[in-house]
């Protein structure tokens, strides 16, 4: 990064785990801090950022690092060197090695695991989907969508608190200036200056702690603005009680008022830089996550909606026993439909996607879409003609009798589920797709936890149901780590 990062508090203690902790153990304490400080399960949204950023750094190794760095030096709070960070940032930066091509001809891959024949493309009958016909398709939507983080981080409203401390000090140190400084006021002084120049230096700290910018250089104002308002005060009293010892005429307690204002300034200023503090700590942690995101993610101006094409990797990357040519044949027809879902602004459509920790080189879910913090995964299959359910052990069956295949799509989607954790709700549609003409069904009567069978339309119209809930977000962070999970052709 080309500069260092400057973190608002400790991270450790906002995860509760130990500095030792490994990658795992923060991952573990993520997802359960997430979903305690979840805004829809009873959490603040400002607790889940806070959540989010900790997240986000201690999982990355080299920020944990400067994290850490920050910690020594900012706080004195040494942690354990840890090796295979070192490692991990090498393997990182290591290029991968592409799995050589497999050839769509080889005998081997004529077969799907189902053992059903290869169809021409031209012989298969062609879904035909009109989204405008659907509800999620019909909403008002606006664009652009809003993003997360922004190109800047979005200020909060005004509090309560914000009002009842930062406006009685502003109100009353300009009260206090215009008094001093207009010659018809019983208190004026030549020396009004001076309380202008505190005015000036409580407007800049005001600007700086409110935007979450400087926060040495904003304590830094705080302190000379109040040493000033004191010793203004302290050389007011000392006047009014020269004057009384002097016996002077004029009487002292013009001198008085000026001290006593000066002192309702200092103590009104701190009082104002606490209630300033939730909404510093809110708009630094937006700005951290901002510089998180601009690092790494799609830039906050685009977009873009689609990625990868549909079936493009299916020839080349899919696993080992998947007849290649029919899945393709099966992602393009689903493909194609779930692209109608780029009607909603914030639908980002990803085509080709691996688990987390597999093969870099297999894709091993079609297709995936993402709608602020909902996500879609699809598993797109050819299959012959016939109606499709889930028996009671969670099996696929066609015309009442199971097949012999495992389904190994509904166990993928628990795998990305543990892997977004908290920070995105995960839910999958088995398409499937007829290979010839016939009666075909898919039936829900029974389903997996998370996953859904479905046939083209009904996935298209189901995910698009759901997605539509949250549809004018684009979350950035959340976008990068699925795109991080595509696959190339």
């Amino acid at each position: 990064m080309s500069r260092r990062l400057e973190f608002p508090e400790n991270l450790y203690d906002v995860l509760g785990v130990d500095p030792a902790a490994s990658a795992d153990e923060i991952r573990r304490a993520g997802r359960r801090r997430q979903r305690e400080a979840h805004p829809d399960l009873g959490g603040s949204a400002d607790e889940f950022t806070r959540v989010r950023l900790a997240l986000e750094v201690l999982s990355h190794p080299r920020h944990r690092a400067e994290h850490d760095a920050w910690l020594a030096s900012a706080r004195g709070i040494a942690t354990p060197v840890r090796p295979d960070g070192v490692r991990l940032r090498q393997q990182q930066r290591a290029p991968r090695t592409a799995r050589p091509p497999r050839s769509p001809a080889q005998p081997a891959a004529r077969r799907s695991t189902a053992g059903a024949e290869t169809p021409a493309f031209d012989r298969i009958p062609k879904p035909v989907v009109d989204a405008r016909r659907m509800g999620w398709y019909r909403r008002a939507w606006a664009r652009p969508a809003d993003v997360w983080p922004g190109a800047r981080p979005v200020a909060p409203a005004v509090s309560a608190r914000e009002l009842a401390t930062a406006l009685p000090f502003a109100l009353v140190l300009v009260a206090l200036v215009v008094l001093l400084a207009v010659p018809v006021t019983p208190i004026a002084t030549p020396w009004w200056p001076i309380g202008a120049v505190v005015l000036v230096i409580a407007g800049a700290w005001i600007a700086l702690r409110g935007r979450g910018l400087r926060a040495q250089l904003a304590t830094t104002l705080l302190w000379l603005g109040t040493a000033i308002a004191a010793l203004s005060a302290a050389v007011g009293f000392f006047e009014a009680m020269a004057r009384v010892l002097a016996g002077d005429t004029e009487p002292p307690w013009v001198h008085i008022v000026r001290a006593i204002g000066a002192l309702a300034v200092a103590a009104l200023g701190l009082l104002a830089w606490w209630g300033l503090r939730p909404r510093n700590r809110r708009m630094r942690l937006e700005r951290m996550l901002q510089r998180l995101a601009d690092e790494s993610a799609p830039p906050a101006d685009s977009e873009e909606q689609r990625f990868g094409e549909p079936g493009g990797t299916a020839l080349t990357r899919s696993a080992p026993g998947v007849n290649p040519v029919r899945r393709r044949f099966a992602e393009q027809l689903v493909g194609e439909a779930l692209e109608q879902l780029a009607r909603i602004p914030g639908a980002r459509i990803v085509h080709g996607v691996r688990l987390p920790g597999g093969d870099p080189g297999v894709a091993t879910i079609s297709h995936a879409v993402l709608a602020g913090r909902r996500l879609v995964l699809v598993d797109a299959e050819l299959r012959a003609p016939g109606e499709y359910a889930v028996d009671a052990r969670g099996a696929l069956t066609r015309d009442g009798a199971p097949l012999p295949q495992t389904v190994e799509f509904p166990h993928r989607v628990e795998r990305m589920h543990e892997h977004f954790g908290d920070a995105a709700e995960v839910r999958g549609w088995l398409v499937l797709v007829a290979d010839d003409a016939g009666g075909f069904a898919a039936s829900n009567a029974r389903t997996w936890a998370r996953v859904r069978l479905g046939t083209v339309e009904s996935a298209v119209r189901e995910a698009g149901d759901w997605l539509a809930d949250d549809g004018q977000r684009v979350d950035r962070l959340l976008l990068r780590d699925l795109l991080d999970l595509r696959v190339e052709p």
